[in-house]
């Protein structure tokens, strides 16, 4: 079917780029290279080539390398449904309006590192072998949705204010990107953020992971329209911060002994060593006391010197029960983030 399209030279295309006039074809083969690189265009301020055409070609065959790398283009550039077969390289452009290229296949390298997408950039259901995004700017949208690539390269990518990239049911083997730099900017999805997190995982960047699946974990709680699971997770949240937050697991125990520290010396409830003499003599118990007290009943330890009055010593068993369950909770969550 695809030897039935018409055929156009690729000197044609490049002619009507150079004299600023509309690139429009539709299920058309395009033979020979695409390279900017021949045409005599001014240059803007950055030193790209200004392309003032609309280039549109849509659900065609380019049986040749497209070197559209560091041009400037002001009109709109849609590829929507075109194979190429070979290089792919528009690095270090500008598209100042919507890229539209859902549906097309790069079967041969697809370069668009340094690139600067202004508007929406449109790779919804496209094919890739691999594709360098590295270092590439996105200002609007970024719509990954349905496409297909082995390796997508997100280093160091840009993603301004306001702005997303939608990876929802993308077929990949791996991205390469950090998360602080895209965890702003992906809306939220559960199946997405677990594919990150197995990305995160098999590249063995485990505090990305661990980042990712935090974020996860927050974001299902906040939309969670459940009483109990969303009690559950809070839980979790507070006592080991979904298990990869050991220092959530030390705040809640340093919170809890100086809880107990205050209730303690608020109440009188301890006495030295010979409780008699103490009411006899009113001894006052300082908050150094309380707090020395409190440490030791969390720690599973026998506090020297010090005893609990009668009517406080279930605190002292509720105290001891949550130190033992924290300390091992730490543990758990502190070998789940340390060793791997």
């Amino acid at each position: 079917m695809v030897d039935n399209l018409l055929m156009i030279k690729a000197e044609e295309i490049l002619e009507k780029i150079e004299k600023g006039k509309p690139v429009e074809y539709e299920n058309v083969i395009i033979y020979g290279d695409l390279d900017l690189h021949r045409l005599d265009l001014p240059l803007n301020i950055n030193k790209l080539k200004i392309i003032k055409s609309i280039i549109k070609i849509e659900y065609s065959v380019i049986k040749g390398d497209v070197f559209f790398d560091h041009a400037a283009f002001s009109g709109l550039v849609d590829f929507d449904g075109t194979t190429f077969t070979k290089a792919a390289n528009f690095s270090g452009s500008h598209f100042q309006e919507d890229a539209g290229f859902s549906d097309s296949q790069f079967q041969g390298e697809a370069n668009f590192s340094r690139a600067h997408f202004a508007i929406d950039a449109n790779f919804s259901r496209a094919k890739f072998n691999d594709a360098d995004f590295g270092r590439a700017k996105f200002d609007k949208y970024f719509h990954l949705s349905n496409a297909k690539v082995y390796t997508l390269k997100l280093s160091d990518a840009v993603f301004s204010e306001g702005s997303s990239i939608h990876l929802k049911d993308f077929n990949f083997n791996r991205i390469a990107v950090r998360w602080n730099s895209i965890k702003s900017h992906v809306p939220f999805n559960g199946s997405v953020y677990l594919t990150l997190i197995r990305n995160f995982r098999n590249l063995e960047q485990f505090e990305d992971q661990d980042d990712c699946y935090y974020q996860y974990r927050t974001e299902k709680q906040a939309r969670s329209p459940r009483i109990f699971p969303k009690l559950f997770d809070r839980l979790a949240w507070i006592s080991c911060g979904y298990g990869v937050r050991p220092s959530h697991t030390i705040l809640l125990s340093v919170a809890i002994i100086l809880l107990f520290m205050g209730i303690f010396w608020a109440g009188n409830a301890l006495q030295p060593d010979g409780g008699q003499e103490y009411v006899k003599d009113k001894v006052s118990i300082s908050l150094n006391d309380a707090f020395y007290f409190s440490s030791m009943l969390f720690l599973g330890k026998t506090p020297k010197n010090f005893s609990i009055i009668k009517g406080y010593e279930v605190l002292t068993v509720v105290e001891s029960l949550m130190g033992w369950l924290l300390m091992a909770l730490f543990l758990v969550t502190l070998s789940r983030v340390m060793l791997r």
